[in-house]
């Protein structure tokens, strides 16, 4: 595991850290942050959100414990304002819990992705900035590698920016080929109409996905049972991200590790 520090001179410097071999799909659960409240949303829609607690940080206390390594964590107010709204809960959620934090959720600038991976969020996601602003995706992704991830979310298979609130005519195999000529090493796939749905996740274009694409990819949206889990690891995602189906139980995150997550 790497860590990122600034030295003396402001320069950063990379502390790579052994840690226990990755298990063959991470099972990571989410942590959606609105109003400093842990919320999920239906297909990525604010009008129609659902407050599952009021204290993120019991929420990921609660992960903790059940055995995750890493939390998936959206700032949405940051999304929607365009820079990151929710870091002193995020604080504190890393000070509480000791996971391994990823972080998206209007991250656009480098100042902000440097200080970010420098307080200890161990991989920022990067999603507008992808499509608007391809410089600093290429710059990050050569000062921090792998810590770089870049969210691939598609409505009717087109990129959507700005919280998902905004559509391009970008499709999802086009924007992964630019993001590796970018240096990107890894990809957050969701479909945004399967998001906070219980039915399943698209199959069809994780399949696709993955035989395009030459690096590693977590998937989100629509995971709702074991069998899922069971299908996405056959496939050979990287990570499979949970949301509303821990919520309600849907699927038990301790289970769900221990057949799945190694």
């Amino acid at each position: 595991m790497k860590s990122f520090n600034k030295n003396d001179s402001g320069v950063v410097t990379v502390d790579v850290r052994e840690t226990e071999r990755r298990p063959k799909m991470e099972i990571i659960p989410a942590v959606d942050i609105r109003g400093g409240k842990c919320v999920r949303l239906y297909q990525g829609d604010y009008n129609q959100q659902t407050v599952f607690n009021d204290n993120p940080v019991t929420v990921a206390l609660t992960w903790y414990s059940q055995g995750a390594r890493w939390l998936h964590i959206v700032d949405l107010d940051g999304a929607a304002a365009g820079k990151p709204k929710n870091m002193e809960m995020v604080q504190e959620i890393m000070k509480e819990s000791g996971l391994l934090i990823e972080l998206g959720g209007g991250i656009r600038k480098e100042e902000m992705a440097e200080k970010l991976l420098c307080q200890g969020v161990s991989r920022i996601i990067l999603g507008t900035a992808a499509i608007e602003n391809r410089d600093l995706v290429k710059k990050l992704c050569q000062q921090f590698g792998e810590a770089i991830a870049v969210s691939l979310d598609a409505r009717d298979g087109k990129i959507a920016i700005h919280g998902w609130r905004k559509n391009t005519v970008l499709e999802v195999l086009q924007l992964s080929r630019e993001m590796i000529d970018a240096g990107v090493k890894r990809f957050i796939y969701t479909d945004i109409k399967k998001d906070g749905t219980l039915t399943e996740p698209n199959f069809d274009m994780i399949n696709i996905l993955l035989a395009e694409t030459n690096a590693p990819v977590t998937v989100a949206g629509g995971i709702t049972r074991l069998e899922h889990l069971r299908r996405l690891k056959a496939l050979g995602v990287e990570g499979a991200i949970i949301g509303k189906a821990l919520y309600t139980g849907d699927i038990n995150l301790g289970e769900a590790i221990i057949n799945f997550g190694a």
